[in-house]
């Protein structure tokens, strides 16, 4: 089967990962502007034995293709007629065709949740950085998220995907990573991380997804995660209700097995996703 993955805007490249996943056995054009942040290059080397190309998206031709996907469903580049298309969130979706959300957070009758999982490059090994991956603005600096750095000194905050954000001056050990490092630089980032921070109530809306959680399960690292976020999705991690600072002791005295058991966990709710991602493309393409 050949099947193209169309975009003509530069953004939610992030997405093609758990498509290539899905897709693996089969031929993937993909058609975006450019690969600018290299997520088309990363992906491309984990699925080295899968013939996959880029091209520009104007010249795209739906009729060369057994299958079609807009990554984007408000893309204006192609009608939504007879493709599935990702709806990232439920205001970019309507009645009459197919959908992919990548939330449980989106629901309608002809939308299909799929968890964004794909094969990343995994490392047990790590050093004492919890990073949190995503938009961050000064005012998600409240005060929870400023006592549960500064309880954790031995611990670097790295913050990746909003502005620079002034009130880390005050944080020793807070940092900003600028948004123009590339995939694989992130990809580095994840690796040598102990915990990926998710983001929390207000500040996640609930009628969108989280990139990092796809990309924390897909590299098996564990998540300081929400209880409303993990019980939605399922998701393991260390689990608090509203405020980091609930998990503070549990992280202080976390023990190499502990640590262990939630990387099994991860492996395990991956091997469920990947069986049940595959049953629910299955029926979205018949």
């Amino acid at each position: 089967m050949r099947v193209a993955l169309v975009s003509s805007f530069n953004y939610h490249m992030c997405c093609l990962g758990f498509l290539f996943e899905l897709f693996k056995n089969d031929i993937i054009d993909v058609f975006f502007p450019d690969d600018r942040e290299e997520y088309y290059s990363y992906y491309k080397s984990l699925y080295s034995n899968t013939e996959t190309n880029l091209y520009h998206p104007s010249t795209f031709k739906k009729e060369n293709y057994d299958k079609c996907i807009k990554v984007s469903s408000n893309d204006p580049v192609v009608s939504c007629d007879g493709i599935i298309s990702i709806a990232h969130i439920i205001e970019y979706s309507d009645a009459y065709n197919k959908y992919i959300c990548m939330t449980p957070w989106i629901k309608g009758d002809n939308i299909k949740y799929i968890f964004p999982i794909y094969r990343g490059l995994k490392n047990k090994q790590h050093n004492n950085i919890i990073l949190f991956i995503g938009w961050f603005l000064n005012h998600y600096l409240d005060q929870d998220t400023k006592d549960f750095m500064k309880a954790l000194p031995e611990y670097t905050f790295y913050f990746f995907g909003g502005d620079p954000v002034n009130d880390f001056n005050s944080i020793p050990n807070a940092r900003s990573i600028p948004r123009r490092i590339n995939t694989y630089e992130l990809v580095n980032y994840i690796k040598n991380s102990k915990f990926i921070l998710t983001r929390k109530e207000p500040f996640q809306l609930t009628d969108r997804y989280s990139g990092a959680i796809g990309h924390a399960v897909s590299h098996c690292k564990p998540m300081i995660v929400q209880k409303y976020t993990s019980d939605s999705f399922n998701l393991p991690g260390v689990v608090f209700e509203k405020n980091y600072c609930e998990v503070i002791d549990k992280i202080k005295n976390m023990t190499n097995e502990d640590y262990d058991n939630h990387i099994k966990e991860l492996e395990d709710f991956s091997e469920i996703t990947f069986i049940k991602n595959n049953e629910t493309m299955k029926k979205l393409l018949n």
